[in-house]
């Protein structure tokens, strides 16, 4: 309770939104990060909070969101006592977090599990760790390259008043009357300036050997152009003539695989991975369970990774080139009997750069071929690498576009992007929903029921520009993809590790992030309206404008369970949030799991743990009960009525799509 009344010295500047469960509030930190690109603070008491959080806090990590957690403690010294709350709270902490700073008296600093673990020595240690804390969550948020990092403070120095400031620094006494002290003096400075000249020339080797990756790896580029690509002509003979044939003799292309800041289109790197694909006839392929993708007219078309391993692995084998920014090498979900693990690389040996370390990535560009001729040649922009030589991905792909010369630099949005950029087109209504007057669960489509792909069609048809989709729909939403590449420019988020319950804390930290925006932005306006103008009026991110940004939460209704007391944070900071429930009363997605694996006819026991008819949610009622309107729906018609009345209101509204099975 000490740091909650310490909240009160710092607010409005830190804003505390409460939130009825930890796995809402990290969910929602998450969100904030990811749409905001700035760390987001929560507040959580002992072990048993931050593990209730652990959950999105593990896709928080996979994310790679700047999230800092405060979490408290027993007092230093009664945690010997082995009070009912007591655990092994940095144990916790550490499954989820690059840093675990516990504020205790006495210590030095160790490393446990992979994460480091550092103490203070004091009370007087906690405002310095929670700056730095707050630092290294921060590392490389221009794209979304933070970290999660976790603060044990315990309850007894939290207390302690803070510690008196330093005394006045006196003036350098002269050399003359002091020449020890002023020796002595002289010798920090001069070691810390070796120190940073030694920073400064291993950055400045690092980024030397990126260069000469980035110069080999459009020449791959090249080599696998296909013959009408721009880029191709620029390449000479013996270089075309290495490129990858399949077995059927036709020459296999190359491809972009983005993730992390590498599909954000501020800061220039989707439009840089779109040039490097219009010269050079490059697939933009993009993670499957990507934190956040720019995507909507005038932005590149990205091909999204599938799911299953057997489809991933199918779709990377078309490819003669993979070129990896920002993104891990994609591995299957789950180990499946007969299925690979590595989607990439399944032989394990092909040729990869920039694999580890710069110096990897400088010697592995040399090799030039795959291990393998139905493997592809694979480039790989290791992050580590990219951040020891101070690049981002957007800067990564700027390099890469002024390596492959004219041909892509020139390359302009729909005027010769050879079709990469997306053009502007909606998906039109299902014509059940020509007559938009039917109203309520009424009303029937033209199958005689709501389906998932009219669910999509309507969603893209309708969501407005600049809005934010965070989507856990899961098996519902597999074609809003497809249906939503030529929606005006939006911002699309969705579950990156695999924890289920993620959507609607999501779309919580989403919309927080653009009410936070839009406030700055109308300061800004009111500061400088001039500059304002000519900046544009405040874009935003996703290509839209932050004032009267809207955040559509696609879910999944067996996933909303998990976290539904965030429609209460919502309401009570009257947020512009529609949730959209994609009820099937079913867990579906372990249904498509069972019958990919082929197992046997589901019996009593099965179908008993994968079906929620019985009772079934009634989710507008639900919704009441936390505040907010809602409305049930089972035919696209009454789906489109009601969401256009959804978007239109200026809290939170919840929509429930009946589908059918």
């Amino acid at each position: 309770m000490w740091v909650v009344a310490a909240l009160d010295a710092v607010w409005p500047a830190v804003r505390p939104v409460l939130c009825l469960h930890e796995n809402v509030a990290t969910g929602a930190a998450d969100g904030y990060a990811r749409v905001r690109r700035r760390p987001a603070l929560t507040l959580l008491h002992l072990g048993p909070g931050l593990a209730n959080g652990l959950a999105n806090l593990h896709n928080a990590r996979r994310a790679r969101s700047p999230v800092v957690n405060l979490v408290g403690d027993m007092a230093t010294w009664h945690r010997a006592n082995d009070p009912p709350l007591n655990s092994p709270l940095e144990s916790l902490a550490g499954a989820v977090s690059a840093e675990v700073v516990v504020v205790k008296g006495g210590g030095a600093s160790a490393a446990t599990s992979g994460s480091s673990c550092s103490h203070g020595s004091s009370s007087s240690q906690l405002a310095a760790a929670v700056a730095g804390a707050l630092g290294h969550a921060e590392v490389a948020t221009t794209g979304l390259g933070g970290e999660v990092v976790t603060v044990i403070i315990p309850h007894d120095l939290s207390w302690e008043p803070p510690p008196p400031p330093p005394p006045p620094q006196q003036p350098p006494a002269s050399s003359a009357a002091h020449p020890p002290q002023a020796s002595a003096s002289a010798s920090a400075p001069s070691a810390a300036t070796s120190l940073a000249a030694q920073q400064q020339q291993e950055r400045a080797a690092a980024a030397a050997a990126l260069e000469e990756f980035v110069r080999d790896c459009a020449d791959a580029l090249r080599r696998h152009a296909p013959a009408t690509a721009p880029a191709a002509a620029g390449s000479n003979s013996s270089t075309a003539g290495s490129s990858s044939v399949s077995a059927s003799g036709v020459r296999r292309g190359a491809a972009l695989y983005l993730g992390g800041g590498a599909l954000l289109a501020e800061g220039g790197a989707l439009h840089a991975a779109g040039q490097v694909a219009a010269a050079t006839g490059a697939t933009l392929l993009c993670e499957g369970a990507f934190a956040r993708a720019d995507r909507g007219a005038g932005l590149p078309a990205l091909r999204r990774l599938p799911y299953f391993p057997h489809e991933a692995a199918a779709e990377l084998a078309r490819y003669g080139c993979v070129v990896l920014v920002d993104a891990q090498p994609p591995v299957a979900n789950f180990g499946y009997r007969g299925a690979p693990g590595k989607l990439l690389l399944p032989d394990g040996d092909a040729h990869a750069g920039g694999g580890g370390s710069v110096a990897d990535a400088a010697s592995g560009s040399a090799t030039g071929a795959p291990t393998a001729p139905a493997q592809p040649e694979v480039w790989e922009f290791d992050t580590h690498a990219l951040r020891a030589a101070g690049w981002d991905a957007a800067s990564t792909l700027k390099r890469l576009v002024a390596a492959l010369g004219p041909a892509a630099a020139g390359v302009q949005p729909g005027v010769n992007c050879r079709g990469v950029f997306a053009a502007p087109r909606r998906p039109p209504l299902p014509p059940s929903c020509i007559d938009s007057s039917s109203d309520g669960i009424a009303g029937g489509s033209s199958s005689g029921g709501l389906t998932a792909a009219e669910l999509c069609v309507v969603v893209a048809a309708l969501q407005p520009e600049g809005c934010v989709v965070v989507d856990e729909s899961l098996t519902s939403g597999g074609s809003y993809w497809e249906a939503s590449k030529g929606c005006p420019p939006f911002t699309h988020l969705t579950l990156t590790g695999g924890a289920i319950g993620s959507g609607p804390p999501l779309a919580l930290g989403a919309a927080l992030a653009l009410l936070q925006q839009q406030a700055q932005e109308a300061h800004t306006q009111q500061a400088t309206p001039a500059a304002a103008a000519a900046a544009g009026g405040g874009a935003s991110p996703g290509g839209g404008r932050s004032r009267s940004r809207r955040v559509i939460n696609l879910q999944a209704d067996g996933s909303a369970m998990y976290s539904l007391q965030a429609l209460w944070s919502q309401a009570r900071e009257a947020l512009p949030v529609t949730t959209l429930i994609c009820a099937n009363c079913s867990y579906a997605i372990l249904k498509v799991e069972a019958a990919r694996q082929r197992l046997p006819r589901a019996g009593a026991a099965t179908r008993a743990l994968t079906d929620l008819s019985s009772p079934a949610v009634d989710w507008v009622a639900l919704a009441a009960g936390m505040g907010v309107p809602g409305e049930r729906v089972g035919s696209a018609a009454a789906l489109a009525a009601a969401l256009r009345r959804a978007l239109a209101v200026q809290g939170p509204f919840l929509i429930q799509a009946d589908l059918a099975t």
